[in-house]
Parts: C-alpha cells; structure tokens; sequence
C-alpha cells in the first residue's frame, strides 16, 4: 500500500457518469509526477490530494496508482498555499497576485480568505467587493468537494451528485440521511429506483412512509407512460405491494393520504 501527497496537475480523463478519473499528481515529497486512477466525485487541477492504494503497472500507460482511498486535503504551509492559489482554481487569482497573498498573510492566508475576507483589500489589486467574490468561491468549492465527497459514500455518480448540490447546498446531508425519497419529485434524473438504493445504503425501512408514498406514485408515473389515465384502486395496490414488498392496508392507507394531499 502506497500513500501520495500532492498537487492536482492534469485531470487526463474522466468519466462524467460513474466518475473514473485519471489524473497526474506531483508528488509532495520529491517532485516526482504520479498517475493515479479511481473514482473520485470531485478533484480538479490544483487541489491538493492525498491518496492511497496499490501502485499497479499497465501494460500501455506504464507505472499508475490505483486509488483505494483518498482526501482532497487543505495546503498547510505558505508555499502550498501560493501554489494552490496560483493555479487558476480561484478565478481573479493568478501567479504573481497569489504570491503577494500569501507573502502578506504568510500561513494564516486561507484562514483570513475563509473568516475575514474584507482584509484581502489590504492587498494591492484586490477591491473590497473583488475580496468577497474570492471568499465566496473559496467557500463554494471547500462545500461543493465536502458534499461531493459525502454523496459518493452512496454510489452517487457525479453528475447527480452535482444536481443534488445545485437543488439543495448543504441541505444535502439532511435530505440523504432522513428522506432522500425527495430526491425522486425534485431532482431531474432521480426516479424511485436510484433514490431507493441510497435510501437502503443509508439504512432507511423498507416499510418508511417516505418510501410507501414515493413508490406509489411511481407505478403511477410508470402507468401513464404507458398511456393510462388511471388505474384502478386494486390494480394500483398490487403493483405498488410487487414493488415495495409492503402489505397492501399499509399502501392502501398512503393512497387515501396522497388523495388528501392532491398529489393522486
């Protein structure tokens, strides 16, 4: 087991829909660059990366790290930090402005950008209003890669994960912890199915009430696809009852509830 520490240089491929991503990393500790490949939700060039796993050799592209775990990790030091920020992650920042960042607030950089960001105008170039636009980024991005990294823990590939984030920001842990059903009437993309394999991965009850009520609607969805207006009270029960697994007084009971609510 190998663990590398460093700066995202190239992102050479990734696969938008599952999230298999081939990367090139300089290595913290020599300099040296690394190919790493796995699935990773969120990484772009010039964040900073520590990953482990097993160094495999590829008959084509030669020596790669194959990625088992990693964590998109915060530049501690000042020269990490003018790198990071020098690299075009943070738009409005280049080379030499990131140099002059850095030099005036030495290792307490990201805690001014993050905390008290009016004192980057302290900084030749940089407005008062051009000061908040960068916190803002710096904490868009620290909260877009924590809420990738979290969805991924759930099979969530990452173009979903990006129109999770986009429909709810950090309300994302609440909606995938207690009621990620939500996800199927308000996020295009996200049907019953792909909201019932989170829910299990997150241990939500087979017999959940969000899950009943989701499900039902469903088949609905699913019955006028096919051309029909409606369905038969009986007929709607036996296929929610093959779909859920639950017995047919619990579905009967949402039914009559959704009615009350409009939503049949």
């Amino acid at each position: 087991m190998a663990t590398i520490t460093g700066f995202i240089e190239k992102i050479k491929f990734r696969n938008e829909e599952n999230g298999y991503t081939v990367l090139s990393v300089t290595d913290q500790s020599d300099g040296d660059e690394v190919i790493m490949v796995g699935t990773l939700s969120y990484a772009a060039e010039g964040d900073m990366i520590q990953a482990s796993g097993r160094m495999i050799e590829h008959p084509v592209y030669g020596e790669q790290l194959q990625i088992e775990s990693y964590e998109m990790k915060t530049p501690q030091d000042a020269e990490s930090m003018e790198r990071y920020l020098g690299s075009g992650a943070i738009k409005g920042i280049g080379v030499a402005l990131a140099a002059r960042i850095v030099r005036h607030f030495k290792a307490d950089t990201f805690r001014v950008m993050e905390e008290e960001p009016e004192r980057l105008a302290e900084i030749k170039g940089i407005s008062e209003r051009m000061a908040m636009e960068i916190s803002s980024q710096m904490v868009e991005k620290k909260d877009l890669r924590d809420a990738m990294i979290f969805l991924e823990k759930y099979g969530i590939t990452s173009n979903l994960a990006v129109r999770i984030y986009q429909a709810y920001g950090q309300e994302i842990y609440s909606v995938i912890r207690e009621n990620p059903y939500r996800m199927a009437e308000e996020v295009p993309g996200i049907g019953f199915k792909i909201a019932d394999e989170i829910a299990e991965r997150v241990g939500i009850r087979t017999d959940s009430d969000f899950r009943i009520r989701c499900g039902i609607l469903y088949c609905l969805t699913g019955a006028s696809t096919l051309g029909h207006t409606y369905l038969p009270r009986e007929e709607l029960l036996r296929y929610a009852n093959q779909l859920l697994g639950v017995a047919s007084e619990h579905i009967e009971e949402h039914v009559m509830n959704l009615a009350m609510d409009g939503k049949v």
